[in-house]
């Protein structure tokens, strides 16, 4: 798709006409075919969050001018700055919409990813606390704007707007950025979301996707062309790419495949233990990864194998199963354990549901989730046809009773 391309017309009316003129000729000078249409829409989107920056900055001077102040902490003046608690508190002033100080943290990191606001000691992460200090950078973007006081609440509004729509992304790179031991269950929580909607996880059990957002660490290189690792090399880690592509390139053939956002790469190299069986080098700038490193990756895959069960009949797998625990009760007293059905003939499902599934006389309990996953979707897999017989063999003595 081209973004933001003009043409220019020019329309020579025939003067030797006598009736009505008509077009002789049309001139069109279209932009060059070479725009990258990422980088355009890069820049606009740039160019609209330092306005939305412009709009805060000026209400912020406007209406309290005394937050942009000289600090000490620590025997150490810090000139012109605020603290991220204050800047969290008055964004919550300003937008009742916001529903947690977390989401008010991911729009002050959108402004410290531009550059806008920059931490005192260049750390990359914005902190909602009292000792953390921030700058704006206002003479570099020219936040120093005045505009009509009647337009400042409409524009700030736009601002917020803008703002509160790329947060959560921010906030998630800037959870990814932590060390894994840094994260908080808040954040294991962003990442397992997040991970449900990545191709490469897709097919992942809940248990094992929670397991690699405690383990995941951010990685980012800014060239094209740089070499991730090279053909032959000992396999260290399995790689989703998060933002950007990659060429796999090998010996004898040269460009195998491009690999886009979503996709992964890596795991031969683990599972098997040999090096790697191709060269993967950067397609374009600024490319994310969220990288597992091997000793990780091999852990997960002994929990894995570890928490599953299969149940076999006649030498076929009827139903598997896989032992999860919740993260809040994880370190608590007592077994908080359950099995997840993974997979099963529809018949063992069933049976297993009801086995683990208490029934009330009254009626009165609570339907479990997973009852209630396999009402809504048997219809798929199990036809009213099948189903109802089923029943009727698991409770002959209540169907007779009706």
């Amino acid at each position: 798709m081209h973004l933001f391309r003009s043409h220019n017309y020019q329309v020579f009316p025939d003067r030797s006409a006598v009736e009505t003129p008509t077009i002789r000729g049309i001139s069109w000078t279209p932009l060059p075919e070479a725009l990258n249409s990422k980088d355009t829409m890069k820049q606009f989107l740039s160019d609209r969050v330092v306005k939305a920056a412009r709009s805060v900055y000026s209400v912020m001077i406007e209406r309290n001018p005394g937050l942009i102040r000289d600090r000490k902490y620590h025997l150490k003046t810090y000139r012109q700055c605020c603290s991220g608690k204050e800047l969290v508190d008055w964004l919550m002033k300003q937008n009742e919409c916001l529903q947690s100080r977390s989401q008010a943290v991911g729009m002050w990191q959108v402004l410290v990813d531009e550059g806008i606001i920059v931490h005192v000691k260049h750390e990359l992460n914005f902190h909602d606390k009292d000792t953390q200090f921030y700058r704006f950078q206002d003479s570099e973007f020219g936040l120093n704007h005045v505009t009509n006081e009647k337009e400042w609440e409409d524009e700030l509004q736009e601002a917020l707007s803008l703002l509160s729509q790329l947060g959560p992304d921010a906030l998630l790179t800037m959870i990814l950025r932590k060390c894994p031991s840094q994260r908080s269950a808040e954040d294991l929580e962003v990442i397992y979301e997040e991970l449900l909607h990545v191709k490469a996880a897709a097919h992942l059990s809940t248990s094992v996707r929670k397991e690699l957002a405690a383990v995941l660490v951010f990685e980012s290189h800014a060239k094209a062309g740089t070499v991730l690792f090279s053909q032959g090399d000992k396999g260290t880690s399995w790689y989703i790419i998060w933002k950007g592509s990659v060429n796999v390139i090998t010996h004898g053939k040269g460009l195998v495949t491009t690999l886009h956002e979503g996709e992964d790469f890596g795991q031969l190299a683990l599972l098997n233990d040999a090096p790697r069986a191709a060269t993967i080098i950067l397609r374009e700038d600024n490319c994310h990864f969220l990288r597992v490193d091997k000793q990780d990756f091999i852990r997960i895959l002994k929990d894995v194998e570890a928490n599953t069960v299969r149940l076999e009949e006649h030498g076929k797998t009827v139903l598997v199963l896989e032992k999860s625990t919740d993260w809040a009760a994880q370190g608590g007293a007592g077994n908080n354990s359950k099995y997840t059905v993974m997979s099963g003939t529809p018949e063992k499902i069933l049976e297993h549901l009801l086995e683990t599934v208490k029934l009330d006389s009254n009626g009165n309990d609570a339907i479990a989730p997973c009852v209630s996953d396999f009402l809504l979707t048997h219809k798929v897999f199990m036809p009213s046809s099948q189903l109802c017989p089923a029943l009727h063999h698991q409770y002959p003595l209540m169907v007779n009773n009706y």
